[in-house]
């Protein structure tokens, strides 16, 4: 329930339904390998998003579109248990709801194969009509929709002056124009290299971060968070920069932590917190996430988080 005072989150993005699978390596081509440990678990980037801000006691409301089938009718139940508002979540009967495929290895780090199905069904004209974008203070976006929808709806959140989240994955290198659009930017190490056409694989220095996110914020951010992993996150403004450390904990499950962690900043800026408090705030709910398996289930309350926070105390 939203508090007064409390700003209102909305976030336009997908929900995937989940296919989990451990396995020592990827196999190659023609190859098959034995995995173990098989989940199904709802999923999506927007998704995830909605419900970590959800939880934390955020006022969201999602938007989006799924299949006309079970995998699309358990997901938006599960949404609205989460306490999200999905008033405006679209069913589409020409495409089935968008599947994500999770590969996890021995360190709980993971890979994963998105087909977006329906995600790309919602429509760019969509947007106009949906009223939750008028009264948002806030507006989150990825990447798994269709560009032209994302385009649209930043678009319409910097016409209507609202705080515009950008979070760019999967990322690609030719975003410059949803850049301009953008509040905060919330790239990982990976997608900072990324967006810069550089191998996502290379090892980043912390003053090679900080200058390939300024020159993010010469293309129109505010500001550009870098998340780090164990390392915590990087806020990069043209006035400073800020290094914030996440807690040291014991790594489970990696799936879902950015999500998380930009679900957790938009709640932390939705009650008013500076940016460096914000950032500190996502870290913690970032470092919570990955001591979890799946990604729901992993998303903490306000109260578990609270509780966590102490035990670094």
């Amino acid at each position: 329930m939203e508090t007064q005072g409390q700003k209102h989150i909305v976030v336009i993005g997908s929900y995937n339904v989940g296919f989990i699978c451990s396995t020592p390596r990827m196999p190659v081509w023609g190859e098959t390998i034995l995995g173990s440990g098989f989940s199904v678990c709802d999923g999506g980037k927007g998704s995830n998003q909605s419900v970590a801000a959800a939880k934390l006691g955020g006022s969201v409301s999602f938007i989006g579109c799924v299949g006309d089938d079970p995998y699309g009718k358990s997901g938006v139940a599960m949404l609205r248990e989460a306490g999200v508002n999905v008033d405006e979540v679209s069913f589409s009967q020409a495409a089935p709801t968008g599947v994500g495929f999770v590969f996890l290895n021995q360190h709980g780090e993971n890979c994963i194969v998105v087909d977006p199905g329906a995600n790309h069904l919602l429509l760019p004209e969509e947007l106009e009509t949906k009223a939750s974008i008028r009264r948002a203070d806030i507006l989150v976006f990825q990447l798994e929709n269709h560009l032209d929808t994302i385009r649209k709806g930043m678009e319409l959140g910097r016409k209507w002056g609202k705080t515009v989240i950008l979070n760019p994955a999967p990322a690609t290198s030719d975003l410059d124009d949803l850049l301009a659009l953008s509040s905060i930017v919330t790239p990982n190490e990976s997608e900072l290299l990324i967006l810069h056409g550089l191998d996502p694989a290379a090892e980043l220095t912390d003053a090679e971060c900080e200058r390939l996110a300024r020159l993010l914020l010469e293309k129109g951010p505010e500001a550009v968070i870098v998340t780090r992993g164990e390392k915590g996150a990087m806020a990069v403004t043209a006035d400073e920069v800020a290094s914030i450390p996440a807690p040291k904990v014991t790594v489970a499950d990696t799936t879902g932590a950015g999500d998380s962690f930009t679900g957790a900043l938009a709640v932390a800026l939705s009650e008013g917190k500076p940016l460096a408090e914000a950032v500190r705030f996502a870290c913690c709910v970032g470092a919570y996430c990955v001591t979890k398996e799946d990604v729901i289930p992993a998303l903490p309350t306000r109260e578990q988080l609270n509780d966590f926070i102490k035990t670094f105390e």
